[in-house]
């Protein structure tokens, strides 16, 4: 008899967001041929939240008026299913956003948080950030060098050659933490005053190239080199941050730990 094997919800939601290594990706792609259990959870960790949005309006289109109060339902990172999990999406996500909906709806229970991955936290972060944010920040070049030679030193890379993007200022670096990993913020302005960051993280062995996508209602775009995990997130314009991007990135590829 085959033992089947158990995946974390971590391990899951690497495979989410990009992260997870070949060997990694490939089991957990394997095993959603014949696991319908795994592409529950799967789909619980990937839920979208429009059906249940579009039934909560149909309902306060018939309520009474109630006191007026702010309500902000944030949108869920939009992780990029590859292979057979899209077929396990069509399967099992629809039955799983119904029940979360009538959970909701009746009072019966919160449904309990789930893993997520850097970059959602990242995102997260960043829609916090406004132009007063960042505005009063103004390091000399000889401080920029101080905080891209600390930052270097806490990931384990050298940053200190970080390469000018046109239109963005160098505002500040700083050392964060995912997972127990340090994860590098640097944080920029552009000319219009939108506030842009790249954030670096250690991360598997794969050479991933640079695509684009959306966080919180945010641009981002994302790669990563052996070893390291990009992402350049920032405003609603995605034409200037592919750009930016790709400065970084060409300069990621010839850097060395």
């Amino acid at each position: 008899m085959t033992d089947v094997r158990h995946f974390s919800d971590e391990e899951l939601t690497a495979f989410l967001d990009g992260e997870a290594g070949d060997a990694l990706h490939a089991a957990i792609e394997g095993a959603l041929e014949t696991d319908a259990v795994l592409a529950e959870r799967m789909a619980a960790l990937d839920l979208p939240l429009g059906p249940i949005v579009d039934a909560y309006d149909a309902l306060l289109a018939t309520a009474p008026p109630m006191p007026a109060f702010d309500v902000v339902i944030p949108e869920p990172v939009a992780a990029r299913p590859r292979g057979l999990w899209a077929k396990g999406v069509g399967l099992f996500g629809t039955g799983l956003a119904a029940g979360l909906a009538v959970a909701v709806f009746t009072g019966f229970g919160t449904p309990e948080p789930q893993p997520r991955g850097w970059i959602s936290f990242v995102a997260s972060y960043q829609a916090l950030y406004t132009t007063a944010t960042l505005a009063g920040a103004t390091p000399s070049s000889q401080e920029a060098e101080v905080q891209l030679a600390s930052v270097s030193d806490a990931l384990g890379l050298d940053l200190t050659g970080l390469p000018v993007a046109e239109g963005l200022t160098f505002k500040r670096a700083q050392v964060l933490g995912f997972n127990g990993k340090p994860l590098i913020q640097i944080a920029y302005l552009r000319e219009d005053g939108t506030p842009v960051a790249l954030c670096i993280i250690a991360s598997g062995p794969d050479d991933k190239p640079l695509s684009m996508g959306e966080a919180e209602g945010l641009d981002i775009a994302r790669w990563n080199t052996p070893g390291f995990g990009f992402l350049l997130i920032g405003g609603e314009d995605a034409a200037p941050l592919a750009q930016e991007a790709e400065t970084f990135r060409d300069w990621s590829r010839d850097i060395e730990a």
